[in-house]
């Protein structure tokens, strides 16, 4: 009888109504069953998924064999295959199986750019769009270029930020650390493996990037795992430092001076190569459980060749110390940047600037995080009065006198190694005897 009353009240119900019900009811079980589906399927060893299909015109293949052999798998919320749109930086969290290894599986770029990059591709090779980039990618003026002269300087050339002044010695070291060679166990570099290069270059530079400065040998980014398609896998090294900002001021001058320390890294003083940080944000550096900084977004790093500048002397103060200027930016983050001023100098205080203005001092400000006042935000007094931070984040950002940040970064980075062990202010106190 309920059954019947039931059946007879439907029966009753408007037609837009019934109509809407049955939607919902044929909503409800797809995204059940896209869901169940999501949980039960490894997407990451699926040609589709990856885009494998693409190659050359990728990032490579070295670690396809682990995905394809089942040996990683999406953790999480990246298991749900649904979530992609609103993914649209196509970032996702996984685990490799054979060390129980937490890493980040990443696609370098939103959906639309990718096309944008297949569309360039086949204009290049005069070809409709939508044609088969794989297929075409020797044919196209810069392709074809490559395959009869090899890969040079020019074809690279401000197509990102890491080639904005590319040199031969640099695209040697690209040449001796890349790890997506078709054959991997040969010293021998063939075409194939040049255009993967060119078009890793077109899509984001991140993985040469990784290649070529590997954690391995110090550098403060992830450690590089490999490429499939059009994905490459990093080590998971923790969480946002934006997640850090509500720390104790001993803890967040502790990151502070680690940041310092990775901007004197990436100067890499007496060596040949110097990186620039381009584009600097909280979002940019994370830390570990053990409370290490690292670089993880490395797309608008510029590659200077030392040795190149004092080779061909492009300008007239080419080996004196370029100073970056101080933008207001109406009270948001920025950094403003002269590509062919890094390029044309042997030496800058640019990434002290960039860590000091966009990080550090009161001027790094996040409205989109609703984070103001910078990572050393509500300085305690022992901090500004035995150790003046203050004013020395205040000359880092401003640079007042030529050559001034270089000489600044010195002190404060030594403000926030004491400060980074100093829980309150008699101990601040002790700290400052003993440093006097």
């Amino acid at each position: 009888m309920v059954v019947s009353d039931t059946a007879n009240k439907i029966k009753r119900l408007p037609l837009k109504i019934k109509c809407f019900m049955v939607f919902m009811m044929f909503a409800s079980v797809y995204v059940y069953g896209s869901l169940i589906l999501s949980l039960t399927t490894n997407h990451l060893n699926t040609d589709t998924f990856l885009e494998t299909d693409k190659c050359p015109a990728c990032f490579g293949h070295s670690i396809c064999v682990a995905l394809k052999n089942d040996r990683i798998h999406f953790t999480g919320w990246s298991k749900i295959r649904l979530l992609d749109i609103v993914n649209i930086k196509n970032v996702h969290t996984a685990q490799h199986l054979d060390n129980q290894e937490q890493i980040i599986i990443k696609k370098l770029g939103h959906n639309k750019e990718f096309e944008n990059i297949d569309e360039k591709i086949c204009k290049d090779a005069n070809r409709p769009k939508g044609c088969d980039v794989a297929r075409v990618l020797h044919i196209t003026n810069t392709g074809d270029e490559i395959r009869r002269q090899g890969l040079l300087p020019k074809h690279l050339e401000k197509i990102n930020h890491m080639f904005s002044c590319p040199t031969y010695s640099l695209i040697d070291r690209v040449l001796k650390y890349y790890k997506e060679k078709l054959t991997p166990t040969s010293n021998m570099l063939y075409t194939r493996d040049k255009l993967q290069i060119y078009a890793t270059s077109l899509i984001n530079a991140e993985p040469l990037m990784l290649q070529t400065f590997p954690a391995e040998e110090g550098w403060p980014f992830p450690k590089y795992h490999g490429a499939c398609g059009r994905y490459i896998a990093v080590s998971h090294e923790g969480e946002p430092l934006h997640n850090f900002f509500s720390e104790t001021f001993q803890k967040r001058a502790d990151i502070a001076y680690q940041i310092m320390k990775i901007a004197e890294k990436l100067n890499n003083e007496g060596n040949q190569f110097v990186l620039y940080w381009t584009d600097l944000s909280l979002e940019n550096l994370v830390v570990d459980s053990s409370g290490k900084v690292t670089v993880i977004d490395l797309e608008d790093i510029i590659v200077v060749d030392r040795e190149a500048i004092a080779r061909t002397k492009p300008r007239k103060d080419w080996d004196e110390l370029h100073q970056s200027s101080f933008d207001d930016c109406n009270g948001r983050n920025c950094l403003t940047f002269s590509p062919d001023d890094l390029c044309t100098h042997a030496n800058s205080d640019h990434n002290y600037f960039a860590a000091c203005r966009n990080i550090l001092s009161e001027y790094a400000n996040e409205p989109s995080l609703g984070l103001m006042g910078g990572l050393l935000h509500d300085m305690p007094n022992y901090a500004k009065d035995d150790w003046d931070l203050q004013h020395l984040l205040h000359e880092c950002v401003h640079g007042s006198t030529p050559g001034s940040r270089i000489k600044i970064k010195t002190q404060l980075t030594e403000a926030l190694f004491n400060l980074r062990n100093v829980k309150d202010k008699n101990d601040a106190a002790k700290g400052k005897r003993l440093h006097e």
